[in-house]
This record gives C-alpha cells, structure tokens and sequence, in this order.
C-alpha cells in the first residue's frame, strides 16, 4: 500500500466527523428556514451526532500524528506554506474540531448565549467540514504516478461518502441516545426521517462509486489495472462484500423492505447505519489499496 493503515483511519475517521457535522447542521438551518414541531424534533435527534463529531475529528488527526509519527513531524506539516495540500488539509482539521467542539457545547447548553457566536461556530465549521471532505481526495489526486486517483470523482466519491457516513452516525445516534422530551412517536418519526436522508445519501454515494469506476475504466492501463484489482482481484472481497455489500445492497434493501419488517423497527435502522458505516472503511481501504505505480516518465517528471 501507497500509505498505511493509519491514513485510512484518518480518511474514515475526519470524514465520518465532518459528514456528520454538515448533515446535523443542515438540519438545524433548514428548521430555522422553516420551523415545524416534527423539525424541531429531528433537530433534537441530531445532537448525539453533532457532540461526536468533534470526537471523531480529533481521533482522526490522531491517526494521522501516528502515521507522522511525532509532534515534531505534526509540526513541520501546519508549518509549511498554505499553498500545500498537506498543510491546508491539517489546518481545516483543526478548525473543525474547535469549530465543531463548540458548536457541540453550544449545543448542550440550555442558554447558548449569544445566537451570533452559535451560528458564527456553524458557518465555520461547515466550511471547514466541506473542505476536509474534500481534500483528503485531493491529496490523493497529487500522486502523479497513481493514475486511479488522478480524477476528480476521486473528490466526489470521497464527499459522497462522508455524507453518507454522517448521515448514518446521525441515524445511529438519534435511535441509541433517542431526544429527550418527547413521546415514543416522535422519537420515531425523528429518527425515521434521518434514515430516510440517510437512504438517499447511501444511494447519491453508489452512483458516485459507478461514475468513478467508469471513468477509470476508460483511463490509462494503470487505472485499469486498480479496476481490475477490485472487481475481480485481490481485493474483490472487500470491494464486493464491504463496498457494495455491507454499505450498499444491506442499507438500500432495508430500507425497500422497511414496510415489511417486524419486530424493533430501531434494530433495523441500527442495522443499516452500521453497514454503511463499515462499506465507508471498505471503501477507503480498497482506493488506497487498489493504487497501481504508474512507471514515471519524462512527461510526467
């Protein structure tokens, strides 16, 4: 592998962070925009998420220190110059996780304070949570010899995911931590309408993996060769059992059946967030994973 273990839990870890922090707090502006009791109560169910996100941020840029390996290497990184990829990268992770972290605090507070500092802290952290998205991919896309990710679907494919992954820790939250003050109903209604987004977002990233792998196909010998690697080599397990099942076929059939499931409606909803949770690890072991060493040439150099 073109990096190690450690940078795919970042990749996870800082994405799921950030997707989950952008759903939570588009819910909450599109309650402000058009407030209704049943959006208060889905606002309500966002908050479990919205105070681990900050978490999973900070664990993320753990992982990353491990794979420095020092503070001193940590250092040497935010210091270079914000033309760098790797250091505007480092930066938005640490505006996310004080942007996030007090955004969360905010958040638990019974009297916020000042509604100019709470949505100054949402706007910030929204920025931040987009960019950190973002950039992981483009990171990436900076390997001249790595033709796979050499794509800007790389970027969407990576934003799509940790939405989706967001999405389905906001699920997750909302059902293991239900809102307090209200009754069974509402709960369910709240949590029912996050697993819906949830759905469609898991839908948005599947579309976005078939876009990716087409425009590899249609690429260089190299890219083809990192296709080959996952639909039919080495890493075909984790592609097909991990990527697409556990995080696409599992979710999506749930939620087409979810009109015929007995029993605990949550377990299913439970069920389905951690499938998409475990297909967005996959997914970001297999595209470091699948990465081809294309031979340099004199153009490339």
């Amino acid at each position: 592998m073109v990096f190690s273990g450690f940078i795919v839990g970042y990749l996870f870890l800082a994405g799921t962070g950030a997707g989950a922090f952008a759903v939570a707090m588009g819910v909450c502006a599109w309650d402000a925009w058009r407030p209704t009791p049943r959006g208060e109560a889905v606002v309500r169910a966002v908050q479990p998420a919205l105070a681990a996100a900050p978490a999973l941020v900070v664990a993320g840029a753990l992982m990353l220190l491990a794979d420095l390996g020092s503070l001193e290497g940590a250092a040497r990184v935010l210091a270079q110059p914000p033309r760098s990829v790797m250091a505007v990268g480092a930066w938005l992770v640490a505006v996310l996780a004080l942007a996030s972290g007090a955004a969360a605090a905010l958040g638990a507070m019974r009297r916020p304070g000042s509604p100019a500092l709470a949505r100054g802290c949402a706007l910030v952290g929204v920025v931040a949570a987009a960019g950190v998205m973002a950039y992981s991919a483009l990171l990436l896309s900076d390997a001249v010899a790595v033709d796979f990710w050499r794509t800007p679907w790389l970027v969407a494919l990576f934003v799509a995911s940790s939405l989706s992954c967001g999405a389905a820790l906001v699920v997750a939250g909302a059902v293991l931590v239900p809102p307090r003050g209200l009754d069974a109903r509402a709960r369910e209604a709240a949590a029912d309408a996050l697993w819906r987004l949830a759905g469609a977002l898991a839908c948005v990233e599947l579309a976005v993996l078939a876009l990716f792998l087409a425009s590899r196909g249609l690429s260089t010998e190299w890219a083809r060769a990192s296709c080959a690697l996952l639909l039919t080599g080495e890493l075909a397990g984790a592609f097909w059992g991990g990527v697409v099942g556990a995080g696409g076929v599992v979710p999506l059939g749930l939620h087409l059946a979810a009109g015929r499931l007995g029993g605990a409606r949550s377990g299913w909803m439970l069920a389905s967030a951690a499938g998409v949770l475990a297909g967005g690890l996959a997914l970001r072991w297999c595209v470091i994973a699948a990465a081809v060493v294309a031979p340099l040439t004199l153009t490339m150099v």
